[in-house]
């Protein structure tokens, strides 16, 4: 099962947000600037390690971490999170674009179920 979070990160230069499903191995969303962000993980040793691509916009980006990008640029993004309690609004440290430090939290809205499983909402 996946679910559907909030991802808030800041770094030197600013702040922003944005919207992510995380579930069997994928990170797929989008940022507040219209940057999209594909990746992938695994879960090793109580850890999640993956890569996310974040492309940039069509109208380019600033980087909470300082950097400005092109339109259409790809980065990568690797992260190592906790596997299991990593929405639980604390910050985390992750390496940005260029080796900058930035902090990153996630807040989840609710599991998604897999295909062909019955899920009931709570509302």
């Amino acid at each position: 099962m996946g679910a559907f979070y909030i991802m808030k990160y800041f770094g030197k230069a600013g702040a922003g947000g944005g919207t992510l499903f995380i579930g069997r191995g994928v990170v797929v969303g989008t940022d507040i600037q219209g940057a999209k962000l594909d990746g992938t993980y695994n879960v090793i040793d109580d850890r999640m390690k993956g890569v996310v691509r974040m492309t940039s916009p069509a109208s380019g980006a600033t980087l909470v971490t300082g950097q400005t990008l092109p339109p259409g640029k790809e980065i990568d993004l690797n992260f190592d999170f906790p596997a299991h309690n990593f929405a639980d609004g604390n910050w985390y440290p992750m390496t940005g674009y260029g080796e900058q430090p930035l902090m990153v939290s996630f807040e989840k809205v609710r599991d998604l179920a897999d295909e062909g499983s019955e899920f009931h909402s709570a509302r």
